[in-house]
Order: structure tokens, then sequence, then C-alpha cells
């Protein structure tokens, strides 16, 4: 692969050069900031030698400006009196050039061989592999390997184009995290990474996924583990990405009693797999409030602990690359960061309180500068920083109504985004509302004329998905919609579960409605309540070549857990009804693997638990006990239905009715029966080690014999193993830190000096 640089900025050149002119040496280098450095970027000195190593990052510029440039060396030069001088530089050179180059630099060049262009620098990393491998911003941003990375995340960031890609290596300021994370990934095959709001770790996440996805392993995204489950196979590279696991703005119980029964199977899963990684992330102070409340995340046997990376904590220099990475990628004119760089504010920037990679994002966009004049930019920042939410306010109230409408609407919808003809269901009902209730004109194309005005820099928008372009602006709609009026408006307008799910839970996290804004907002739920029946938990994927489904929706036990909330909240005998209705409804169909955990703990709720006082609350038990009968006898796995037996167990006590015991014994004597069939659909070994745990479980409780399906079972691990299994990739070896653990405000002003068009 043959790079020409131009995706790197100043920092990341010269780091990249010395790594490469140590190879080319045999030396060690001492690095220095970047900027005006006394003709020091690198310096190797032993007894009476002095080799020094100067770095040109002048691709795109005139052979001209790269020769003034070493002209202003020439005092440095005789000053430091080297032994040997090397120069590493990205403009192209001929034979001429170097000897002009030569004839400046003068009797401390011994060879022309150590005037190292872009040719001699490729041929560097061909020859030095980990090198490579460990400057990520140089191979992602490849053109190639961005192909590689979006044709493998077709089916994952679907939102993800090959532009915002490489918008992101671009501004990705490279840390130790990033070698910490992928060393313990390897180590592991898992990695929880946490920290608080804003401060990068869906970036890191990301990094680690285009890491493997460059190296041709198939991503998935999940918003649910039995996404994961379903897809986990041991024969095929596959990392796994779960962004926010356990939840968006505060920790929804509801979602960690889904999730928290899943995940620790998953992990052990995936951490028994040589070809699965799992990438998970989460903000810092819900993860602290699950270890409160889940007795499996806060297991002292499993020690989830080991696969968490806090990435809450940044140093100086690190802070002051990633401002920098943002100035350099910015389509800010000169002036304004000439006048940044002037006006000494860079330090207060980098050490300000509210400094997180969110804010820097926002402040250094230019549609956020509009009307900032390049003398007022410098306190624009710090104001910015001050109060972050301001920088949406100005944007947000200047665009049309039909705009903002989509946003709301695009805000209750997955923090990831949303498809756009998900998005296009739940504008069309909020924009109606919005439209009758303040006598808003509305036209047939308002969603798309919406969706082109707000791509130029509200919202992200790929072939099948829109997504906020910049979190700090769910920042701001999460403030802007503590307005119990508005709320009233949107609450009725819910089409989605899952949308009125977090509609809900804002609701409760964020707003906390008195007594009197619950009664406003009633009617919007009793409205909402009569349609959560109406849409399919799988749907089939509209963009997909084949036949395959999408998750569309929130499973039904789910959705009948949402209706309980309400009711227990409100007391009303509508919503009472409505939840009758949605027990007794023969076309819900129940799944397996989420309803089939969820309804023991629902039928035990009804019959002495929350819901006890519900009308006709044993009338319900009994019907939702019909419903589980029901899929207990779909065929689920020897693993998911030990797992029922065992929710039975702990909600229902080991008294079954007659019913619920026939069906599972008819369930197990299924499999045990049928152990050729059942063992010849399982290609992997961990999922026939845990079919026979389950088998061995089951067997037991209903006094059956489950050695011929156990021989079965370890018959196919022995042909799988005869195979010849891929060998999972070896860890990538990266350049030891150079930075010292303090960065002076020198060297600040050192490093953003390079971002002066005529900086030498």
């Amino acid at each position: 692969m043959s790079y020409d640089f131009s995706s790197l900025s100043h920092p990341d050149f010269e780091s990249l050069c010395l790594d490469l002119a140590a190879a080319h040496a045999g030396l060690r280098f001492e690095a220095f900031s970047p900027g005006p450095d006394g003709g020091i970027d690198g310096r190797h000195a032993k007894a009476n030698e002095l080799t020094i190593l100067q770095v040109k990052h002048y691709r795109g510029s005139s052979f001209s400006d790269l020769k003034r440039a070493m002209r202003h060396e020439q005092d440095s030069i005789e000053t430091l009196q080297p032994t040997r001088y090397i120069l590493a530089t990205s403009h192209s050179l001929t034979p001429d050039n170097k000897a002009a180059l030569a004839e400046i630099i003068g009797s401390s060049l011994q060879s022309e061989s150590d005037i190292i262009g872009p040719a001699e620098l490729n041929r560097l990393l061909r020859e030095n592999r980990d090198i490579e491998k460990a400057h990520i911003k140089l191979w992602l941003s490849s053109t190639a390997v961005l192909d590689q990375i979006v044709n493998a995340a077709l089916s994952g960031f679907t939102n993800t184009t090959k532009d915002e890609i490489e918008r992101k290596v671009k501004v990705y300021a490279q840390n130790p995290s990033f070698k910490e994370a992928f060393d313990l990934l390897e180590k592991r095959h898992v990695i929880i990474v946490s920290g608080p709001p804003g401060v990068g770790k869906t970036t890191l996440a990301e990094m680690l996924a285009y890491r493997y996805l460059a190296e041709n392993w198939e991503l998935v995204a999940v918003r649910d583990l039995n996404d994961g489950f379903t897809k986990i196979d041991d024969t095929t590279k596959t990392v796994f990405f779960f962004d926010d696991f356990l939840g968006q703005v505060r920790l929804d119980l509801q979602t960690l009693g889904q999730q928290d029964a899943h995940l620790l199977k998953f992990l052990d899963r995936v951490r028994r797999s040589p070809n699965a990684r799992f990438i998970l992330t989460t903000r810092a102070h819900i993860y602290e409030e699950a270890r409160t409340q889940s007795e499996r995340i806060d297991d002292k046997k499993v020690d989830i602990t080991k696969y968490i990376l806090d990435v809450g904590v940044y140093t100086r220099r690190i802070k002051a690359h990633i401002l920098y990475n943002h100035l350099a990628t910015s389509e800010l004119s000169e002036e304004y960061l000439e006048a940044l760089i002037d006006h000494e504010t860079l330090a207060s920037i980098i050490d300000h309180k509210n400094y997180n990679p969110r804010t820097i994002r926002a402040i250094t966009d230019s549609l956020n500068t509009e009307g900032v004049g390049a003398t007022e930019y410098p306190d624009f920042c710090i104001s910015s920083l001050d109060r972050p939410n301001d920088l949406w306010e100005k944007p947000f109230r200047n665009i049309p109504d039909k705009c903002r409408h989509l946003l709301i609407g695009l805000f209750f919808c997955s923090e990831s985004g949303a498809r756009i003809s998900d998005l296009r269901l739940v504008f069309d009902a909020t924009h109606a509302a919005m439209c009758e209730q303040f006598r808003i004109g509305s036209g047939p194309k308002d969603f798309e004329q919406a969706l082109k005005i707000l791509e130029s820099g509200f919202v992200a928008i790929s072939a099948t998905t829109v997504s906020f372009i910049n979190p700090s602006l769910r920042d701001y709609l999460q403030e802007y919609l503590k307005d119990i009026a508005l709320l009233k408006i949107i609450v009725p307008t819910a089409q989605l579960a899952s949308w009125a799910q977090n509609v809900w839970s804002y609701l409760e996290e964020v707003v906390n409605p008195t007594r009197d804004d619950q009664a406003q907002l009633l009617d919007g739920f009793r409205s909402a309540s009569k349609r959560l029946h109406m849409t399919p938990v799988f749907k089939k994927d509209e963009y997909a070549t084949d036949s395959s489904y999408r998750y569309y929706d929130l499973a039904f036990t789910n959705r009948l857990q949402l209706l309980l909330q309400w009711w227990a909240k409100f007391r009303d005998s509508e919503l009472a009804e409505a939840i009758r209705a949605f027990i007794a409804n023969n076309n819900v169909r129940y799944t397996v693997w989420i309803d089939g955990l969820a309804l023991p703990a629902l039928i035990s709720d009804f019959r002495n638990g929350e819901y006890r006082t519900f009308p006709q609350s044993e009338e319900q038990a009994n019907l939702l006990e019909a419903k589980f009968i029901e899929v207990v006898g779909y065929d689920p796995s020897s693993d998911a239905l030990a797992q029922m037996w065992d929710k039975v167990d702990l909600h229902l006590g080991p008294e079954l009715s007659e019913e619920m015991t026939d069906a599972f014994q008819a369930a197990v004597q299924r499999h045990l029966d049928e152990a050729e069939s059942v063992v010849d659909r399982l290609d992997s070994e961990s999922e026939l080690e845990d079919h026979q745990k389950a088998l061995v479980k089951l067997a037991s409780r209903i006094g059956g014999n489950a050695d011929p399906a156990l021989q079965r079972a370890k018959a196919r691990i022995h042909a799988l193993n005869s195979e010849t299994p891929d060998e999972p990739p070896e860890p990538v070896p990266e350049p030891k830190s150079r930075e010292p653990d303090k960065f002076t405000d020198t060297e600040i002003l050192s490093l953003f000096s390079t971002l002066r068009r005529h900086s030498p």
C-alpha cells in the first residue's frame, strides 16, 4: 500500500517520521513538539555524536516553499553542528530536488539517502509493518482500507459513509487508550468502554471496530443481545458493537432487566470464541448505577470489571491534539485560527472544566460560528465551553418549523439514529400534530425538504439512516424539550412502542413531572396505549437484498411492561382496559429469547407482586401463563428452554401447573429424541458445550436419559476439532509513548503555530 500522507496532521506526520527515521538509521530519537523547535524534531545524542531529525510536512505545497523553509533552518544547523542530519518530508522529490536540499543542509548531511521523501517513507513502511499498523490514522484513511471498512459495515454502521469515517479518523487524536483498548480486546475478546458523556467513548470504540473491519472482519451492530446470539458463529470473524448498552440519559431499569439477563452469557460466549470480539460503550455513572441494581453486573465471581476501560481522563497533551485536529480539518478561515493563537486562548480552552471532544467538535464547526467574527472567535469558544448547550440555540431557532419537528422526532428515536422509513413514520405524526396545534402550513414534501435542509449541519444521512451530526445537539434538545405544553402535543403521536418508551423514560428520568403535569399528559398516554400492539417486533428489511428481517420494535412483553408502568403511575381505567385488551389479543405472538424469559416475572407480578391490585389480575396471570406455554412449545433451543425453566423456578416456584409441566416435559423430550438433527444445526464447539450442559440439566428434571444425545454432541465436537480453525489475529505492537506527563503553554503554542499557513 502506498500513501501520500495527506490524511495526517503535522503532529501525526512527525510522530510517524520519528518511528520511520529510527528504523532507517537504527537509532532511537528523542521527540520534540511541532512548531518552532530550534531545528530539531528528533534527536539522538551519544558521546560525541549528534544526529538531528527535521520533519517538513509540505504535501500540497510547492518545492520552493520547502526550500524556503529549509533555508530558515540553516542557522540552526550551523549552531547545532550535528554529525548527521536527516530530513523527512511529505513533498515528492526528484534527484535535482534532493541535490538542492543537500546544498542547503551542507556538510551535516552524510548522504542524500538521509533526505527521506514519500517514496522512501513508503518503502520503510513496507519493511516495518508494525509501524504502519501502529499509526492507525495513516492506514485507516487510505482509500483501499476505507472501501473495505464501508463494505464490511453495510449491515452495521449503516449511517456511516466513507466521508464520515475519513473525517472521524482525521480528527481522532491517537493516544495510549487505543493500544490499551486493543490489547484488552485481543486478550479478553470483550471490552466495555466507559466514561462521562462527550469524552470520546464511541469514537474510540469505532476506531477499534474499524481496525478489525480493515482486516475483513464482519461487523454486527446490536441493539439487543439477542441480535448477537443469532449472529455469532465461531467460523466467521465477527466484531460486535453495542453502543450505550445500558441506556441513554439515565439507567432505564426496564432496559437493565432486559440486558443483564443475557449479558454475562454472551460475554462468556464471545470470550470462548476465537473469531469474535465484542465492543460495548456505557456512560460511567450509568454503569455505577447498574452495579447497585443488578446482582449479575456486580457479581464478584464474574468480575465484569476486567473488561472495562475508563476513557474519562485525558492528559493536557491529548486534549491539545484533539483541539488541534479539529481546527486543522475545519472549514474555519485562517483569520479565525490566527485569532485563537494570538489571543492566547488555547490554554484556557484546553484546561476548561467543561472540555470534552463533543464540545470541541461543536465550536470548530463553521455552522455554529455563523455571525461570529474572527476577532470574536476566542471569546465565543470560552463562552461556549461555559454554556455548551447555547451552541445550538441560535441555529435551532433559525431553521424552519418542519426541521425542528423532525429533530424532535429523531430525539426520541434510538441514540444511534433511525431508519429513514421509521423516521418518516415518526415525523408524519409529530409534524401533523404540531402544525395543527400552532396553525402552521404543511405540505406532502415536508419530510424530504426538512432532511435536505438539516443535512447541511444538523444530521448525517446515509442511504438508510439518519442520525444527529453531533451528540451535543441531543444534549441541547434534552433541555429544550423540558416543556410540558410541548410534550402534551408529542406524547399522543407515538407510532412505535420503542419511541413511546423513550418519551416515557425522558419524562420520568429528566423532566420528573408534577402531579398537575401528569394530569395534562394522561390523555396522550391513553391515545398511545391503543396502538402499542400494532407494530411487528421484526420486519422485512427493505434495504436487504435477501429476505432477511430486522429488529423493528419492542418485544411484546416490553410493551406490556411499559403499559403497566403507565397504569401504575396514573391508575387510570382506560389504560387498564388497554392492558386487558393487549393481553387477550391472540394476534400478539411472543418470542422465545425475550418474551419467554420475561413472562414468568409478569405472571408472578399479577398474582402476588406489584400488579396484584390490577383489575382482574388473576385472570390476566392465567392468560399470560397460556401464552407462556405456547412459547415453550415453539421448539426453543435447549439453552433457552433451561433458562425459561430457571425463570419459572425463580418467579413462580417449583410447583407448576399441570399444563406448564406437560409443556416443559414435551419440549425436553423432543431434544432427547431428536438429538441428531438438533446437534447438526450447531456449528461451534462453544454452542455444543452449552447444549450439553443444558441437556444434562433438563434431562435430570424430567428423569430422562441424556446419554445418547450427549454422545452425539461429543461426536460433533470431535468432527469440528478435526477441521483447521482460523488463528486469532496477533496483537499489533505499537511504539512506546514518548510523551512526557506535562505539556506546557509554550509547547501548546508551538504545536498550534503549525496551523499558520506561512509557518516555516
